[in-house]
């Protein structure tokens, strides 16, 4: 489990699969997403931490203001996709075999070109990662709904290992209550930590916290 603290918190709160953070004051709901966004691990304001008190890192956190301006096609997403393609083929000898064949083939031919040019020319072989970026593997994007983008970015997350949190800023007010349910138990069922921040209460959820114009977190519960 991830715990969050910062000013004007008595106690840590827990993010357990889909959390959700209401701040009422502005002043203080744009203060934390600001240290949201600076996050170091070293901040005396924000902290993030797991239950062993080990302090998470930045590069643990996937932080989304835009849902749909988001690249799931990041490079170092298609990296990571990239390497373990490569380890999957690995695996298969004789595919390994038959690709390495190929490509060889496709580099001799223009290595052969190359004599004929101009320019006195050099070429590097290929290998199965440069050939990934070549034929321009990506993940495909095949959404019609914003609700349906956020689970092709939740399912990234799941798949970058490295990942411990994902926040997200003011998305709730895209989502309806029967949307919001869903993304909770997907949440659940994928064992995932996705903190929502908002600055307007959302319903849907049962894991939700609202923090008051005194600045007092009250925990409340979907009935």
């Amino acid at each position: 489990m991830i715990n969050l603290n910062f000013d004007f918190l008595d106690t840590p709160l827990q993010i357990e699969g889909l959390t959700s953070l209401t701040i009422q004051d502005r002043t203080v709901f744009t203060k934390v997403v600001q240290e949201t966004y600076r996050y170091s691990g070293e901040d005396d304001y924000l902290h993030f931490f797991d239950d062993n008190y080990r302090v998470i890192k930045p590069v643990e956190m996937m932080l989304i203001n835009d849902i749909l301006g988001f690249d799931v096609n990041s490079a170092p997403t298609l990296k990571l996709i990239y390497k373990d393609i490569e380890n999957q083929i690995n695996h298969q000898p004789e595919k390994k075999t038959l690709i390495e064949q190929h490509l060889n083939a496709a580099t001799e031919i223009i290595q052969n070109e190359l004599l004929d040019f101009e320019i006195d020319m050099v070429s590097d072989e290929i290998d199965v990662d440069e050939a990934l970026k070549v034929l321009g593997v990506k993940i495909e994007i095949a959404t019609d709904t914003m609700f349906e983008r956020l689970f092709e970015i939740i399912q990234v997350f799941k798949y970058l290992r490295t990942k411990k949190l994902l926040v997200l800023i003011n998305a709730g007010i895209y989502f309806s209550e029967q949307e919001l349910t869903s993304l909770e138990q997907y949440a659940e069922l994928q064992n995932i930590a996705l903190l929502m921040i908002d600055n307007q209460k959302l319903t849907g959820i049962q894991s939700r916290y609202f923090l008051d114009g005194d600045y007092v977190l009250i925990r409340e519960f979907m009935v």
